[in-house]
């Protein structure tokens, strides 16, 4: 889980705490800003911070105060879309976000057929 993190960090640029709350609700699924902000032991103001930043950079949504993302080919292409436009670079066909998309879609599928 670690590289997969450290991918997140590195090809998104998505801050540690962002890469751990969002593998945080690819397992979990849909979860309340309080039991994230318990979890990862930030302040609510903090965690809504973070959540909010995520939700900015195309990752997760809200529905009815509980949070969860995208599918994950979804969220993380839409991430790097994003990114790309805030550094200013061409978006196009990346084979590292497509690798990284395609393992965070096989444990976001293994949590949802628990």
């Amino acid at each position: 889980m670690d590289k997969i993190r450290d991918n997140l960090i590195a090809n998104i640029d998505l801050s540690p705490i962002e890469a751990e709350i969002f593998l945080y609700l690819i397992i979990n699924g849909k979860t309340s800003q309080a039991t994230i902000a318990n979890k990862v032991n930030l302040s609510l103001e903090k965690t809504a911070e973070l959540l909010n930043d995520l939700i900015e950079k195309g990752m997760i949504l809200e529905i009815s105060e509980e949070y969860e993302t995208f599918h994950p080919k979804f969220s993380i292409t839409n991430a790097y879309r994003k990114y790309c436009q805030r550094i200013g670079i061409a978006f196009k066909k990346n084979v590292q976000i497509d690798n990284l998309a395609s393992v965070v879609e096989k444990i976001y599928e293994s949590a949802r057929t628990k």
